[in-house]
């Protein structure tokens, strides 16, 4: 439910909204699927707008009661009538999805509720520039009214603007699925890039931040990747650097620049009675536990607003990822101490590498985390995951996201190359 802005006692004294002088009036209430019970959708037409009723020279809302001003579902009236006096409409090119405001209400009209109205309308559009939002009114792109010159205009919506105007469906793109993993992964082999990025897992584990759309081309899939500026194309997409290292180093910890890895792994090993395990699905959940347990934890350390919206969207990328480990071909290990998930780690076989100094087979880390309370747990868990995947001569830890802190933890290891 949306705040009321109108006063009741003014909408009750109003004779304009809930009636219409057509019996097919393009205006009339409209309602969105989740909004739909049996006992309303009987009052729908095919569009889900209100099948209005006659009263006297007009047509009414079936809901509404014009002898007492009074609407029999005004509790769980639609977002449509909630919205009013703001609506949400195309410009005049259509370009653009725009939110405005009816001058036809009384309220709207009184100047002296101009200040009331300025402070609604950034709640508004706080509030319908969410994907969440946003997604529910797409459902029915009928929601979104043709353009009223009548109208004052507030501001465009950007968020329904790429979801209804620019949707790359309407090109014949498709959302990304598991069952496309074999089309993606025959498409990066033949690639053939060492890219930590140039993989169907890092598409399909990040979709909620940035939804991945494609079709088939003649040179395989096209990829766009949405993202809060619009649709991208996923070849066009800046990267940073990936970290690759020689695993047989990261095993062994040889030599005086691995002196303080070494020395962290053998403290943790001598000071902690700890389990060194594979993943099962039914320690998910106390994965994610520690996910939110680390987050929290890392964002005390690290003030940077950057870093932490990083960490709010990577959450739900480790959740994909380790609910369809087995179908996305991820390798998973953790740590247990005293019957604690205190650690885990996830990874995969990158497609063989063509770029200088990488050729051979190379082992993607795709996920750390670790209960840093533990001294020593996350060189441990890196160098024993070193260790397992003795099949593969490089290991890539991935990029560093344009963050500091991660930047100074890779170059930690003595990396080979960025990429």
């Amino acid at each position: 439910m949306l705040k009321q802005i109108v006063p009741n006692k003014l909408c009750l004294s109003c004779d304009i909204c809930c009636r219409f002088l057509d019996k097919n009036a393009p205006l009339a209430p409209l309602f969105l699927p989740h909004e739909i019970t049996p006992k309303i959708k009987h009052h729908l037409g095919k569009s889900c707008r209100v099948k209005l009723k006659p009263w006297q020279d007009m047509h009414t809302c079936p809901f509404f009661n014009a002898r007492n001003h009074r609407c029999a579902i005004y509790p769980k009236r639609p977002f449509d009538c909630q919205l009013y006096p703001f609506t949400i409409m195309f410009d005049e090119k259509r370009e653009n999805i725009i939110l405005g405001i009816d001058k036809k209400c009384p309220f709207s009209a009184n100047t002296q509720n101009e200040p009331f109205i300025k402070n609604y309308f950034h709640y508004l559009v706080d509030l319908l520039e969410k994907k969440e939002a946003a997604t529910l009114i797409a459902k029915n792109p009928l929601f979104i009214g043709n353009f009223q010159n009548d109208v004052i205009q507030f501001s465009h919506l950007d968020t329904l603007t790429k979801l209804i105007i620019n949707n790359p469906e309407k090109n014949g793109f498709k959302q990304i699925s598991l069952k496309d993993k074999d089309t993606f992964d025959n498409f990066f082999k033949k690639i053939q890039s060492a890219d930590s990025s140039q993989n169907f897992v890092n598409l399909y584990i990040w979709k909620e931040k940035n939804p991945v759309w494609w079709k088939e081309s003649n040179k395989g899939p096209e990829i766009l990747l949405e993202t809060d500026s619009g649709y991208i194309n996923f070849d066009s997409l800046k990267k940073f650097p990936d970290y690759v290292y020689l695993r047989e180093e990261l095993a062994k910890l040889k030599g005086n620049k691995y002196k303080h890895k070494r020395s962290s792994c053998n403290y943790f090993s001598k000071n902690y009675k700890f389990q060194y395990l594979t993943y099962k699905q039914n320690m998910k959940n106390d994965c994610l536990k520690l996910f939110s347990k680390w987050a929290s934890e890392r964002k005390k350390k690290f003030p940077d607003p950057y870093y932490h919206k990083l960490l709010e969207d990577s959450f739900s990328a480790h959740k994909l990822a380790i609910e369809n480990y087995k179908v996305l071909g991820l390798i998973g290990r953790v740590i247990k101490i005293r019957g604690k998930i205190c650690a885990y780690t996830f990874g995969f076989p990158l497609p063989f590498g063509e770029r200088v100094r990488v050729r051979g087979n190379m082992f993607c880390v795709l996920l750390e985390v670790c209960n840093l309370k533990y001294k020593g747990i996350s060189e441990f868990i890196f160098r024993e995951f070193s260790r397992e995947i003795n099949q593969y001569k490089y290991i890539n830890a991935m990029d560093d996201s344009g963050l500091e802190n991660l930047r100074i933890s890779k170059l930690s290891y003595h990396p080979l190359a960025h990429l």
